[in-house]
């Protein structure tokens, strides 16, 4: 999907982007965050190289891009597609500790609805998220997402792995 066109809507205090080399600075800052490294499954400890090599081929995800804030364009966190199957596209996000707190990632989330509905045949949204992640819960919530249930699958807090917990949202 990196060569897809990236939808922007205007009303949103956020937009989407494709990863650029120069991304790789700041994604190696914010992935020290404590919170980034609790909540998610990104190498630890986080070097420069896992940064530079994420910006190249976005971590094996189908689609990668940075979440930037659409007044000064600076970057704030990442939001991906990890993949479609069976019709449901399967996304996640992060923000970084300086861009928490202004509706970014709901933004995001939004954004990736758009695009997942103009280039693939998805037919429903989907995001696994930690069940004691209250902070993610609340934002998928804002986005529009649902509670459909526990999943099989689980997530990280931290070392632990927890109970998955599905949000998902109906396109189309």
């Amino acid at each position: 999907m990196a060569d897809y066109v990236v939808v922007s809507i205007d009303s949103l205090a956020h937009r989407l982007r494709e990863l650029q080399p120069h991304d790789a600075e700041w994604i190696y800052r914010a992935c020290q965050d404590t919170d980034i490294q609790r909540w998610t499954m990104i190498p630890r400890p986080y070097t420069r190289e896992h940064a530079d090599s994420f910006v190249v081929d976005r971590g094996g995800e189908l689609a990668a891009y940075a979440i930037v804030t659409s007044a000064t364009d600076e970057p704030i966190g990442v939001a991906g597609l990890h993949h479609v199957r069976d019709g449901v596209a399967s996304v996640g996000y992060w923000i970084a500790p300086w861009g928490r707190g202004h509706g970014a990632a709901a933004n995001a989330l939004q954004i990736l609805q758009s695009i997942i509905i103009q280039q693939t045949q998805a037919h429903t949204v989907r995001a696994l998220i930690a069940e004691t992640n209250i902070a993610s819960r609340r934002t998928a919530e804002r986005a529009g997402f649902t509670l459909t249930g526990p999943d099989p699958d689980t997530c990280p807090d931290g070392a632990n792995q927890v109970v998955a917990l599905r949000y998902e949202s109906a396109l189309r």
